[in-house]
């Protein structure tokens, strides 16, 4: 299972997105943080997807340190089958849910590299054509 948290609709939005380019699937799961929102709320409602979970669980928050990142490590010290990883960005999530879909363990170390990778500086020289960019 994969577990998107992080502040405001970052969990829900970043959902979306995944969902219009590897398609919606059952094993991806948003959960906000919005200000009305208490952390004790919010880690009960990661808890109750973790709880729900056959095998490991990939939590994605957005920032280290915020409370969807605290939230999320403190169950790793009650559920063995969680993993946490911080810095979330579209591509790390791309790469992780075809992992997933294929029946793999998420590797933690090609989902860093995919998102270390994706962070490139704009072109300086933008050429356009007929058929786009």
């Amino acid at each position: 299972m994969i577990i998107i948290t992080g502040h405001g609709k970052f969990g829900s939005g970043l959902t979306t997105s995944l969902d219009l380019i590897v398609g919606n699937h059952d094993f991806v799961k948003s959960v906000d943080f919005t200000e009305e929102k208490s952390p004790e709320k919010l880690k009960e409602e990661i808890k109750s997807f973790v709880k729900e979970a056959d095998g490991n669980v990939y939590i994605f928050t957005d920032l280290v340190g915020g409370t969807p990142f605290k939230v999320s490590s403190e169950l790793t010290l009650d559920y063995k089958n969680v993993e946490v990883l911080c810095g979330t960005n579209l591509p790390m999530l791309v790469e992780a849910t075809m992992m997933v879909s294929l029946g793999c363990d998420i590797d933690s170390e090609s989902i860093k590299d995919a998102g270390i990778s994706s962070i490139r500086p704009q072109a300086k020289t933008v050429v356009f054509s007929d058929d786009g960019i």
